[in-house]
């Protein structure tokens, strides 16, 4: 599977039946939580092994004394941060009653993802551009290979940000329990896949889907490139906000991580310290990434 067909089939194959998986076990008496936790299981065994014979770079399976301090973020910002915040978001927040729950399941979860996608965006996009809150978002631009364990390789803080942003208005809107579950199986495979290290493509659909494809530039070591792209369900945000990316002549960078060959230190909890200490340190004329109105527009076009 080096390219061609096989690059387009594992990302609907998963996704579609990671959905279907979880809907079907719920609404047999599964509790949500274990039919989403065997879910997370059984793609970390698929998509690594997916890593290993599909390889998107063969350089990113090769380990950079990262597997423990990536570990360490999905178990305190994947499992206990996410998971505390959203058990309190569903478990208090006033609902307003407005959501549709007369509409096919189908139009109900895909109305979850563009309404917990918006909130996403803007906050990413606000994490690159606002100097106070980039430190907290540069660990998981760390990384200096692309494989599935970075999609949760985030600082407490900006997980937070993130399911804050994102959740908030499913809950004030009212979206039910099956919808819900629905939305964090798709989260859950799409992400894993959007980071991992496997051969996926899907062409004009990138367009439209913030695939692997899409992402990739994102995570590029060049400030030009890695400026666009903020979306994580849906690229056309990209395209609305006119931050997309994904240049016709060239594959997406194999070389990723920090701007200007900035480097951070190896740990967890260097990257739990390093935004306070990079917030304490006196102001050397550093900007937040895409602070500029230079990196605003000029660097990023519709598309290339």
């Amino acid at each position: 599977m080096s390219g061609g067909l096989g690059a387009w089939i594992p990302w609907p194959v998963l996704v579609t039946g990671s959905v279907v998986a979880v809907v079907a076990a719920t609404e047999r008496g599964v509790p949500a939580v274990a039919a989403l936790v065997g879910l997370q299981l059984a793609m970390v065994v698929v998509v690594t092994a997916l890593e290993r014979v599909a390889p998107e770079h063969v350089s990113w399976n090769r380990p950079r004394a990262d597997l423990g301090t990536d570990a360490l973020h999905l178990v305190v910002s994947g499992l206990a941060v996410s998971g505390a915040l959203r058990a309190l978001i569903f478990g208090v927040t006033p609902s307003i009653g407005l959501w549709p729950a007369r509409w096919p399941f189908a139009a109900q979860l895909a109305l979850a993802l563009v309404l917990a996608d918006l909130g996403s965006y803007l906050t990413h996009v606000a994490c690159h551009r606002v100097r106070w809150l980039w430190p907290f978002h540069a660990p998981h631009h760390s990384a200096l290979r692309l494989y599935w364990l970075n999609s949760t390789r985030m600082h407490p803080v900006d997980m937070a940000t993130t399911i804050l942003s994102s959740l908030l208005p499913l809950a004030v809107l009212g979206a039910p329990p099956n919808v819900l579950a629905a939305f964090d199986a798709f989260a859950i495979s799409h992400l894993m896949l959007q980071h991992s290290n496997v051969r996926l493509r899907m062409g004009p659909l990138s367009h439209v889907v913030a695939s692997a494809e899409f992402h990739r530039w994102h995570h590029s070591s060049v400030r030009a490139e890695g400026e666009a792209n903020y979306a994580s369900f849906f690229s056309l945000w990209d395209h609305l906000f006119r931050t997309f990316r994904m240049d016709r002549d060239r594959e997406p960078p194999e070389h990723v991580g920090l701007y200007d060959g900035e480097v951070m230190p190896d740990g967890w909890v260097a990257h739990l310290l390093w935004p306070l200490r990079q917030l304490a340190a006196p102001r050397t004329g550093q900007r937040a990434p895409g602070s500029d109105a230079e990196n605003r527009g000029s660097d990023v076009n519709p598309e290339r």
